[in-house]
């Protein structure tokens, strides 16, 4: 029988190895530190302190909190940092990091002032985002063959569950530290006590993020969603992109007058659901509708298939509540409008049913003959891809863990996470970037949607007019004929449909009036008792049947019908759409940001980082009781350079890195046998 042994040797720890949960933030402090970033941070971003860690110290903790996964709390990832915290922190130049209790104590001091005046450049600059945003692929190509930078903006809410709290005689008065991080609010289907939200802005065609802001309970409405149009202008002038040609491609909550006006006054094209029900029932959008040219909306082929329409240019007016921040009245909006249609039974989910189809209405500020009515459509639905991402952040970096109970600090890891984010899908991008060409277009097709019945949709104003009617009363004398709601139809004892044609325009006696339903011409004409039902013997003679109901109630149905068939004085209000379709097909970036990701963490698969940090000896301790200076003595406030000077390595500190792991991590770091960095010293 074969023999075996295990020999077991115990060595102690090697404190120079880094944990492989760290590597990767740790790493990418190196990256940053080299590119110059990590000292442009400590000159942005600014935390109005007398003591303390300064924010840079801050913003280095929430780095390697986040690109760790964020799978446990800071006090449990303290547990694993903290042995190593002299070793990472030399990496950014800095003698040690804060502790959970030094974070919490600084994040409560983060202002929202001082912190909004750089979280654009947190997102951006720390990613160096714009070499990828400029990269031809990131682009989705109109029919014209111009390139647009799409954005999506997005709104997610994060709720907070109080705990009890008991009260006694006995008990300290209650608080909860929840109090300044939210505020009650609709939750949508997240339950929980109160919430903030944040408002969010993702590239569509790269998956970067540009904006992030939070704001407790429901935000501050049109104020919040101003904040984030703003950074989309300025990073189309960044981009020297014009913004003309950047599409914000929003949530139906933001389908309103004042969100319309924000777009418009800042020259940002915009594509959204329209929030005017009332537009159903419009009897020109429905004769509009009828007319219609409806063209198959591409997609997935996973959900209904959908066709969309111009319905024309509406003027939308305000509400009559409905103010601008400072009180003043909003203009209308003059806009285009397109319709999607898609078989539906039942209640619809958005928009409305209408005679069997579910309609839903857009409000589209975009050149048609760039973006036809199912392109449009089609890239509307496009951003259901932001949820996915949403989902992905949550695996990833964990975000609406709450790090900070004071918002403006809760808002600062939030915008350190999503900075993780982004230098992994850069620095994925970098590794194997793809090349620098546009998609090869194509030409146009726009196949007929068949399915749409002739003369539909039905009007449901008069289909509702005509349910309320005393059905049973006025079939009496008619055995076997009934009425159907749905179709708003009086079928004879055949189960042939008559349709509502005229109201007669004067009583035919006292407070009463007929209303005709009549057989379209030859709909009669095979029928097998139709020598018993008619009196004329003419061919194609349809059937006309009268029934008389209250005055005031058939001079409603003369009213609808002169106004569905365009028989009244009004003007209209809907100008149509005369420009032609161009020859190309839009064509949607193809660039993979989750692949990007990914290809950069695999760097670190098989990884491991070594660091030893020398430090010179101390100087000497000056004097307990005596002041260095006038200003010491005074306790003078700080610069903010004295502040970030206060843990700074000092001179003559020698850093050894040591990194093993995969060519393509070493030819990252710029090294393709082993790294040995400098910091504060020679190495």
């Amino acid at each position: 029988m074969a023999r075996s042994s295990v020999d077991v040797t115990f060595k102690s720890e090697y404190s120079a190895r880094i944990p492989d949960i760290l590597t990767e933030g740790a790493t990418l402090l190196m990256d940053l530190q080299a590119r110059g970033v990590v000292k442009a941070i400590g000159k942005r971003l600014q935390i109005r302190r007398q003591g303390g860690y300064c924010a840079l110290d801050v913003w280095l903790m929430l780095w390697l909190f986040f690109a760790a996964g964020a799978t446990s709390g800071v006090k449990t990832f303290w547990k694993v940092l903290r042995p190593h915290v002299a070793q990472l922190a030399a990496l950014a130049g800095r003698r040690k990091l804060p502790s959970p209790a030094s974070l919490s104590r600084a994040l409560d001091a983060v202002e929202p002032e001082l912190l909004r005046k750089q979280s654009t450049w947190l997102l951006a600059g720390v990613g160096q985002v714009d070499e990828v945003l400029r990269h031809p692929a990131m682009q989705t190509y109109d029919a014209t063959g111009q390139g647009w930078h799409l954005f999506d903006l997005d709104p997610t809410v994060t709720t907070l569950r109080h705990r009890a709290l008991p009260k006694g005689d006995d008990l300290p008065e209650p608080r909860r530290r929840s109090e300044e991080t939210g505020a009650p609010g609709y939750s949508g289907r997240k339950r929980g006590d109160l919430q903030y939200r944040r408002a969010t802005v993702q590239h569509g065609g790269s998956g970067l993020w540009v904006h992030a802001h939070l704001s407790p309970g429901n935000g501050e409405g049109v104020v919040d969603f101003e904040r984030a149009l703003d950074t989309i202008v300025e990073t189309c002038e960044r981009l020297d992109h014009p913004v003309s040609r950047a599409l914000v491609r929003m949530d139906g909550e933001f389908g309103n007058v004042p969100w319309f006006t924000a777009c418009r006054e800042r020259s940002l094209p915009f594509i959204t659901r329209l929030n005017r029900p009332k537009l159903f029932e419009d009897a020109e959008v429905l004769a509009n509708l009828r007319a219609a040219i409806w063209h198959r909306v591409a997609d997935s082929g996973c959900g209904p298939q959908r066709a969309a329409a111009d319905i024309g240019m509406l003027t939308i007016l305000p509400g009559e509540r409905t103010r601008r921040p400072d009180g003043s009245a909003y203009e209308p909006v003059t806009l285009r409008v397109i319709a999607c249609i898609f078989p539906k039974t039942g209640k619809a989910k958005r928009g409305k049913t209408i005679d069997g189809w579910q309609v839903e209405l857009f409000a589209v500020d975009l050149p048609a003959d760039a973006w036809p009515a199912p392109d449009s459509i089609t890239s509307y639905f496009g951003r259901a891809g932001e949820e996915n991402r949403f989902a992905q952040e949550d695996r990833e970096l964990g975000l609406d863990r709450i790090v900070s109970y004071h918002l403006p600090g809760q808002e600062l890891a939030t915008l350190v996470g999503l900075s993780v984010w982004n230098v992994r899908l850069v620095r994925g991008f970098e590794l194997e970037r793809p090349p620098a060409e546009r998609p090869v277009p194509k030409l146009r097709r726009a196949p007929v949607d068949d399915r749409v019945p002739e003369h539909w949709p039905r009007d449901p104003v008069l289909l509702g007019m005509l349910a309320e009617l005393d059905w049973m009363t006025l079939l009496v004398g008619r055995p076997g004929w009934s009425f159907d709601v749905a179709t708003g139809e009086v079928r004879c004892n055949e189960n042939r449909g008559l349709t509502l044609t005229t109201a007669r325009p004067k009583p035919h006696s006292m407070g009463r009036t007929g209303i005709i339903f009549r057989r379209p011409t030859g709909g009669c004409e095979n029928c097998p008792p139709r020598p018993d039902c008619l009196r004329s013997t003419r061919p194609n003679t349809p059937k006309h049947v009268e029934f008389s109901i209250p005055a005031t109630i058939a001079e409603q149905f003369h009213q609808r019908l002169a106004l569905v068939r365009g028989k009244t004085d009004a003007a209209s209000n809907i100008a149509p759409i005369t420009a032609f379709p161009g020859p190309q097909t839009v064509a949607d970036a193809l660039f993979l940001p989750a692949e990007a990701r990914h290809a950069f963490r695999d760097c670190f698969l098989d990884a491991s980082l070594r660091v030893e940090v020398e430090l010179p000896p101390p100087e000497p301790a000056r004097p307990r009781l005596i002041a260095d200076d006038v200003a010491d003595r005074q306790r003078r406030r700080k610069t903010w350079s004295q502040n970030l000077e206060r843990y700074a390595l000092p001179d003559g500190a020698k850093v050894r890195v040591e990194v093993a792991g995969c060519s393509t991590l070493r030819r990252m770091l710029g090294d393709t046998t082993r790294l040995r960095a400098r910091i504060g010293g020679a190495g």
